[in-house]
């Protein structure tokens, strides 16, 4: 007899006898095979279905359990927690084609490098223009050439990262611009001194630079909605092929997504292996603390861009993050102790290996 149909069985025999006289009951029989006898009517008090409860409570509690591990994820939609972000840079870029020089070679054009090595404005400016365009890519996932991902979350703290990289990159040019005709005049004579000590002809050309530089650099940012198919209304010729079209383009980016991020952990994991495989004193063997802060500074991006539901992929940025910050106290340990070092290689190593099974 099961649970419930005891409990029915002794609250139909209470009710008999509460109608009934007065005279005594036999009690009911609990069969061999129960697991919990039930009172006998004329033992029914309030407190008598206390030991079945103590008996229920653990098994409601075990059932809540079972179905509070199988209730799906929840997923939001993509464009409830991104939106897209496009960057777009203007540079000027330091190469004139030289005419005289590509019709000597005679088989392809030759450009002209104009402001040579990194100690010079323009290298300085293209430099800040550039950080803007690394800090971008470093805080968001690709959503098409171009276009960028962001997590709303942290949209705020990546703007305000963007703008303060385009300031200093503004900075950089306005300098620039009123610094340019000096900066044109210096590497003139770099390029003449350099072509008269190879015993080459003077290549430098006063018309190779442009009159004015400020124009060459500008940033400029989009910021748009991800598209959704419950935006479009059918009427206005969204058909349900087209509905379905750009729903799977959105299950594409997203997965694209998760890919990212999981490929970005592993890149700098797989670096720190193989470096920490090698033998202290063997060639290549030399260990810096960016091995470790690599990782650690790819693990914290990734848990701001990551933009996937899936516990897994969650708890694997949380392993990562956890493992390299106990490494990353204890870099001179790395540095000098072998047994030390086989171990962290042995750990990242069996990560990476579950997060390859990710991808």
């Amino acid at each position: 007899m099961t649970i419930q149909e005891q409990l029915r069985a002794a609250m139909a025999a209470a009710q008999a006898t509460h109608d009934s006289s007065p005279s005594p009951t036999p009690p009911v029989p609990a069969q061999a095979n129960d697991d919990i006898a039930v009172a006998s009517v004329n033992e029914l008090t309030p407190d008598t279905f206390k030991p079945i409860a103590v008996h229920v409570a653990p098994i409601r509690e075990e059932v809540e359990r079972e179905f509070a591990a199988r209730k799906p994820i929840k997923v939001k939609r993509l464009n409830e927690k991104a939106c897209l972000l496009k960057v777009k840079r203007r540079m000027y870029a330091p190469y004139k084609h030289d005419d005289e020089e590509s019709r000597n070679y005679g088989v392809g054009n030759v450009n002209k490098r104009l402001f040579e090595g990194r100690d010079n404005l323009v290298a300085e400016t293209i430099s800040k223009y550039n950080d803007v365009y690394t800090f971008l890519k470093n805080n968001t996932v690709p959503w098409d050439v171009g276009t960028d991902m962001v997590n709303m979350l942290h949209f705020t703290d990546v703007m305000a990262g963007l703008r303060q990289r385009i300031a200093i990159a503004e900075a950089a040019a306005d300098n620039l611009e009123a610094n340019w005709d000096q900066v044109v005049q210096d590497d003139l004579t770099r390029i003449r001194v350099k072509c008269l000590s190879h015993g080459l002809p003077d290549r430098s050309d006063p018309n190779d630079y442009p009159a004015t530089i400020r124009d060459r650099f500008s940033v400029d940012i989009r910021v748009m909605p991800i598209p959704d198919s419950s935006q479009f209304d059918p009427r206005f010729g969204m058909s349900d092929d087209d509905i379905a079209s750009l729903e799977r383009q959105l299950d594409d980016v997203e997965t694209a997504a998760n890919r990212h991020v999981i490929t970005q952990m592993i890149e700098p994991m797989t670096a720190a292996v193989a470096k920490l495989k090698t033998a202290i004193g063997d060639k290549g063997s030399i260990f810096r603390d960016s091995l470790i802060d690599n990782m650690v500074d790819v693990a914290d991006r990734m848990a701001r861009v990551n933009l996937s539901d899936d516990p897994v992929i969650y708890e694997r940025i949380k392993d990562l993050q956890s493992l390299v910050g106990t490494y990353a106290n204890n870099k001179d340990v790395l540095r000098s102790n072998q047994s030390v070092r086989e171990k962290a290689a042995a750990q990242i190593d069996a990560l990476c290996g579950q997060m390859q099974g990710l991808v």
